[in-house]
């Protein structure tokens, strides 16, 4: 199990989400998942009903069959509770308004995973009957709304017209913003709520959101126009991120006033991993992210700073949204000389990952510096330094991402994000609920050089 289930991870996990969806690996929904005693029909008025299998959907049914399927082969909980997302996407349909309408078919054919969503069918029956109601847009807004209430925080769906605007890493495309959306309690969202507000957790620098003025701690009211209470996180989000191309207008909150910006969104440009020795004695690594490419400029930059021998290296993670989880273990196997990076569990059992081997960078003392950005792999590093090495962490509570997730590309053209398993650091503790906390909580001085920043760490470290 340990061989099969790990290899599977390196190739297609990542931490807030993979660089590169996997659509060929992507399971089509199947009919051995589903009843054959499903298929009857019967007469709603003029229109009679079919209900099918989720063999070979309609298209209109296409997206439920094999977000039901993904779920069903992959999804951390499982087994999925049929009743529970059945009376989600009921209520979803029940209260669906649009003005469009739609000239029903001689049979309305309602395909479904099991018999116990056959309250779906009846329901899209009657407002097809009455209404002429529209099932494809229907059952889109009905599947957003059943994954975003109905599973974990970490698994969501894009829906094709959206996609592209809320990027791998959970970045917001065209604009270079990190969302959240917690309660008084720190409890993560699913919809966003008076007491559970949109706020910008970092601003990407030198991109179309910190051009514009937006600010890390700021809480968004409404998207060009229209407020976002009742919407999903990743839907607000693919809404701003748009195409990334034209404007968006976000109402935003700050400080007790309303304020209003107004975004070029353009394409984003991530910073790069940067190293110095600002201080004698003293290394400077700033990692911004966990993209493929990071392991390689980490170790010339380790190589680079091992030159001088520095007592220590403070490394930056903040504002640092995660990515790749090989990446990560490769990263930590500079400064760890053996044992994990972190445990994982899923259905199939528990599990871990440990380091390469080699780790030239074990002599110096570490200090890693953490934010609110500071999410997903970005945390599995500062958890496993401060577990395997007694690296000090200065800074905010991170994020708090404890979710392994794999991206699948729909046969619709959306994408299914998909949490497949809860990872702790090596000592146990689990990001989820309040993220990682430092062992110096501190606020780091605005607009400090990196000189000023790596003086600052030591001296609160």
């Amino acid at each position: 199990m340990r061989e099969r289930f790990s290899i599977r991870l390196v190739v297609l996990v990542a931490l807030l989400t993979a660089c590169t969806a996997v659509p060929d690996t992507a399971p089509a929904p199947s009919s051995t998942a589903t009843s054959t005693t499903l298929a009857q029909t019967t007469t709603t008025a003029t229109v009679p009903m079919e209900i099918q299998d989720c063999g070979a959907p309609p298209v209109t049914f296409s997206t439920l069959c094999e977000t039901i399927e993904l779920l069903e082969q992959w999804h951390v909980d499982r087994p999925v509770d049929y009743s529970s997302l059945a009376g989600l996407l009921v209520e979803a349909v029940s209260s669906y308004e649009t003005e469009d309408t739609e000239e029903p078919g001689r049979t309305f054919f309602c395909a479904i995973p099991d018999d116990a969503f056959s309250p779906l069918c009846e329901v899209l029956a009657e407002r097809v009957r009455t209404e002429q109601l529209p099932v494809g847009a229907a059952m889109e807004s009905a599947v957003t709304s059943m994954i975003d209430l109905g599973l974990d925080p970490f698994t969501w769906y894009i829906p094709p017209e959206l996609s592209g605007g809320f990027r791998a890493d959970g970045v917001v495309g065209g604009v270079g913003i990190l969302l959240d959306a917690t309660d008084a309690a720190g409890s993560k969202c699913t919809r966003v709520a008076e007491v559970c507000p949109l706020r910008i957790v970092f601003v990407l620098e030198d991109n179309p959101g910190e051009a514009a003025g937006l600010m890390a701690g700021d809480v968004i009211t409404t998207v060009d126009g229209e407020g976002v209470d009742g919407l999903g996180l990743v839907e607000v989000a693919t809404l701003i991120g748009g195409d990334e191309t034209g404007e968006v207008t976000l109402g935003i909150e700050r400080g007790g006033n309303q304020l209003e910006f107004v975004i070029a969104r353009a394409e984003l440009d991530y910073p790069t991993t940067s190293v110095d020795l600002p201080i004698n004695g003293v290394g400077y690594l700033r990692i911004p992210d966990f993209s493929i490419e990071v392991p390689f400029l980490v170790d010339i930059a380790v190589d680079a700073l091992l030159e001088a021998s520095p007592g220590t290296i403070v490394i930056d993670l903040r504002d640092n949204p995660g990515g790749l989880i090989d990446a990560v273990v490769s990263v930590a196997s500079q400064f760890i000389t053996d044992g994990v990076v972190l445990n994982y569990e899923s259905p199939e059992g528990e599990d871990s990952y440990g380091v390469h081997g080699g780790a030239p960078a074990t002599g110096a003392r570490l200090v890693v510096l953490v934010n609110g950005g500071t999410a997903s792999a970005a945390e599995v590093l500062a958890g496993a330094l401060r577990d395997q090495r007694g690296a000090v962490i200065i800074g905010q509570p991170t994020f708090g991402k404890n979710a392994l997730q794999i991206p699948f590309d729909l046969r619709n053209g959306g994408q299914f994000h998909v949490a497949v398993a809860r990872w702790t650091t090596p000592a146990g503790f689990s990001v989820g609920e309040g993220g990682l906390i430092p062992d110096r909580i501190v606020d780091f001085p605005i607009d400090a050089t990196t000189e000023e920043l790596t003086r600052f760490a030591i001296e609160n470290s």
